[in-house]
């Protein structure tokens, strides 16, 4: 048999084959490549993550800390306030006592102890003693009991004693 073409070499592979073989190889290796960057990306994460999580643990126990220390500063605070306010108050008392001693009198020595109060001192006579610094004392305390001892130019030396008991 003759033929008017001449015979064209077939090849094993068709053109379209080619193609499809080429491209279906080209989609595997860009799907492996797709995975082996999520697998990277996802150890990467994973790793961000066990950072993150000590760091997250550091930080609570720093922020535990802290509020231990604002607790700690808060009850100083509060120790500090009473202190002042404890502190005004005594040093009003003593004020308001030493405006109660009147000029004739002179003191020599003041003890304040809790509940009582030793004050020592000169005064020209028992009389002004008992009359301008004794009532006062008595007001306030429950028990006010004075020694006088006199001296050698005529007025006394005198130990006052007021202790306050509490009422039951």
């Amino acid at each position: 048999m003759y033929s008017f073409t001449k015979a064209n070499p077939k090849p094993l592979i068709a053109e379209d084959t080619k193609l499809w073989v080429i491209f279906i190889l080209s989609v595997s290796a860009l799907m492996i490549s797709f995975s082996l960057f999520l697998n990277i990306k996802s150890y990467l994460f994973q790793k961000n993550i066990s950072k993150l999580t000590l760091q997250m643990v550091e930080n609570n126990k720093q922020i535990n800390l802290l509020n231990k220390k604002i607790e700690f500063i808060e009850q100083e605070k509060e120790l500090h306030t009473k202190i002042i306010v404890n502190n005004e108050l005594l040093m009003d008392g003593i004020k308001n006592l030493l405006d109660l001693i009147p000029d004739p009198i002179t003191l020599t020595n003041i003890k304040i102890e809790k509940k009582s109060l030793y004050i020592y001192g000169i005064t020209p006579t028992k009389e002004v003693y008992n009359i301008l610094l004794l009532p006062p004392l008595k007001s306030i305390f429950t028990i006010s009991k004075t020694n006088f001892y006199q001296m050698e130019n005529g007025w006394y030396r005198f130990e006052s004693i007021n202790i306050l008991k509490e009422e039951q």
